[in-house]
């Protein structure tokens, strides 16, 4: 385990100069998403942040499972209540992973990438993992609430067999900065909240695109009806993936999974 520098809500709330955001510090949580979403059911209001150094039941997109030991990464949860439309909820997403990549590279003075759509890569390989989780007013057509988690991996003493063909982490051993984790997850959060008053805008679109992991490379297509080859041809005005399969038809990607070879950045 990297004995990296101790997490506390004190410790995190010093890189935060958002005076709407409320730190909360768990230890070890079962998946701080699920903990936010309960108390955003019972009435809780935007501006938590739960942040957790360990999960035992951390989630990924589709269902999967996210690798959240203890001495390996920070993972957070955001409460959100935005008055957006169900087909904007995309923007919080692609937002988060605009202001995490931004929090890391300022910090760890490395670049990254974000693989469509919600991942972090260093140096070929996934450092964070995104997943936001909205429930919809269906009488108001709006969300009614969003969480917004995020994992990050700050340093591995060793990467689990289970995900060695894929994850890295933002530092070496021999490299961690100090305070690496809370300052992270605070310029995260500010980063966000910056943009997040003004989320429609989509003015961080230009960073995303700058960063697009996927971009003239080689992918594979993965829906319910079967897997595709084709080419990733960038990312629109909406923050779709613009595919181009082999038979020469084009798509736009709003959902799904895409698996890519490696690449440098």
């Amino acid at each position: 385990m990297i004995n990296y520098e101790p997490v506390s809500a004190g410790s995190i709330s010093r890189h935060i100069t958002n005076k709407t955001i409320s730190v909360e510090y768990c230890d070890c949580v079962t998946s701080t998403n699920t903990v936010l979403k309960q108390r955003a059911e019972n009435g809780e209001k935007e501006g938590l942040l739960l942040v957790a150094s360990e999960q035992t039941a951390g989630k990924g997109r589709l269902g999967r499972s996210f690798s959240s030991q203890k001495g390996t990464g920070i993972y957070f949860s955001l409460l959100l209540r935005p008055d957006l439309r169900p087909a904007d909820s995309l923007l919080i997403t692609t937002c988060a992973a605009v202001a995490a990549a931004k929090a890391i590279e300022e910090v760890s003075v490395k670049p990254t990438a974000i693989k469509w759509v919600n991942d972090i890569y260093m140096n070929d390989r996934k450092v964070a993992g995104i997943l936001t989780e909205a429930s919809f007013d269906m009488q108001k057509g709006r969300l009614a609430y969003a969480v917004l988690g995020i994992g990050i991996n700050i340093c591995f003493d060793e990467i689990p067999d289970e995900i060695k063909d894929i994850a890295g982490a933002v530092f070496d051993k021999n490299e961690i900065v100090p305070d690496a984790a809370s300052k992270i997850v605070g310029k995260t959060v500010d980063n966000f909240m910056y943009e997040y008053r003004t989320l429609t805008s989509k003015n961080f679109l230009s960073f995303y695109r700058e960063r697009d992991y996927l971009e003239n490379q080689r992918i594979k297509v993965i829906k319910p009806t079967g897997e595709r080859e084709a080419v990733a041809n960038g990312i629109d005005d909406d923050f779709r993936l613009l595919v181009t399969y082999d038979d020469g038809t084009r798509e736009y990607l709003s959902t799904g999974e895409v698996s890519a070879k490696r690449k440098g950045i």
